[in-house]
C-alpha cells in the first residue's frame, strides 16, 4: 500500500491536503512522524515516498540497526529500523513482549483450570488467584489502557468470561467438600468448553489485533544520489513548521540524544515539539550500508 505523498504538490502549490495553504515564506513542509514516545519531522524535500513496511531481506555484515534490504519496484534499498539507529528499542520487540506476554497469560488460564480439576479430584489445597483481579493477567488488564481502538474492542471482551473463570473456583471447591465430586468436575468441564474456549480465542484475536495496531510504515527517503528507506511507528501528517521556531537541540528529549536530532521545532497550532530528522546525517551514512547490501 502506497501512501499519497503531496509533497510535490506542497512545493509546486503551497497546499496540503487537510492543512489549508501553507505561505510560500518561512513555513517549511515536513513529514511528521511518530517513533516511540516522540514526534519527528523529516523534511518533505527528503521524502520520495511512504509505504507500508514490505518484506524485507536480512543481510550480513550490516550494522545492527539495518534490518536488511527491500525490493521496491524492483529498487534494492536498505531498510533502517530507525528505533535502534536513535538507540531505542525496535518496535519488532515491543511487539513480541505483547506477543509472549499475551501467550504466557492464556497459559495461565489453561493451567488454572487444570489445577483446579486436580484439586477437586484428588483433594489438594488450591492455591491459585480466585479473585480475577488478582492473578497476572488481570493484574495487568485492569491497569492497561490501549490506545489502538481495534486492540481496545478485543480486549474489552475479555472482561466477563475471564471473571467467570475465575468465579468458579469458589462454587466447585464447595461442591467438592460436600462430596459432590461428580458436579464438580462438570462445573469445570462446562467451563472449559465454554469460556476458557472463549478466552482462548480472545487471546488470539489479541494477538492479531496487536501486530495489525503496530504494523510499521517506511519512508523512503533521497537526496537525488543516495536512497534507502527508514521505519518509523506511524506517519501523522504532512504539514507545514515556521521555520523562526527551529532551534538546537541543546539536550534530550524523551530520554533520547542522538546525532539525528539535533534541531527542534512547534509545530503549528500549538500541536507540540517535534525533532527534527537530520536526512542527510543518515544518507551520509549510507556509503557502507550501499556497499555492504548490493554486494
Amino acid at each position: 500500500m502506497i501512501f499519497t505523498n503531496q509533497t510535490e504538490r506542497m512545493r509546486t502549490t503551497g497546499q496540503s491536503s487537510g492543512q489549508g495553504v501553507m505561505k510560500p515564506v518561512g513555513r517549511l513542509p515536513y513529514v511528521i512522524a511518530g517513533v516511540k514516545d516522540l514526534q519527528l519531522a523529516v523534511s518533505a524535500k527528503y521524502v520520495q515516498e511512504i509505504v507500508r513496511t514490505p518484506r524485507w531481506h536480512e543481510v550480513p555484515h550490516t550494522p545492527p540497526y539495518v534490518r536488511g534490504v527491500i525490493n521496491l519496484r524492483g529498487k534494492v534499498l536498505p531498510l533502517v529500523d530507525l528505533r535502534l539507529r536513535m538507540g531505542l528499542p525496535s518496535a519488532l520487540d515491543d511487539v513480541q513482549q505483547m506477543i509472549t506476554m499475551l501467550d504466557a497469560r492464556e497459559q495461565d488460564h489453561v493451567r488454572w483450570l487444570k489445577e483446579l480439576l486436580s484439586a477437586v479430584t484428588e483433594g489438594h489445597p488450591f492455591t491459585l488467584a480466585r479473585d480475577s483481579t488478582e492473578c497476572a493477567f488481570g493484574k495487568w488488564y485492569y491497569g492497561y489502557k490501549p490506545e489502538d481502538i481495534g486492540f481496545a474492542s478485543v480486549m474489552y471482551r475479555f472482561e466477563m468470561p475471564h471473571r467467570r473463570i475465575h468465579a468458579i473456583a469458589d462454587t466447585a471447591l464447595k461442591c467438592a467438600a460436600q462430596g459432590r465430586h461428580a458436579e464438580a468436575r462438570e462445573i469445570i468441564h462446562r467451563t472449559e468448553q465454554g469460556d476458557l474456549r472463549t478466552v482462548i480465542n480472545l487471546f488470539a484475536e489479541a494477538r492479531t489485533a496487536f501486530r495489525q495496531a503496530h504494523k510499521e510504515v517506511a519512508i523512503v527517503i533521497t537526496n537525488g544520489r543516495k536512497q534507502l528507506s527508514l521505519t518509523v511507528d506511524q506517519v501523522a501528517s504532512v504539514e507545514a513548521i515556521p521555520e523562526e521556531t527551529i532551534a538546537d537541540a541543546t539536550s534530550a528529549i524523551g530520554g533520547v540524544k542522538s546525532d539525528l536530532l539535533t534541531k527542534v521545532a512547534q509545530r503549528a497550532n500549538d500541536k507540540g515539539v517535534v525533532f527534527l530528522l537530520n536526512a542527510e546525517a543518515l544518507l551520509a551514512g549510507d556509503d557502507r550500508l550501499s556497499q555492504s547490501c548490493t554486494e
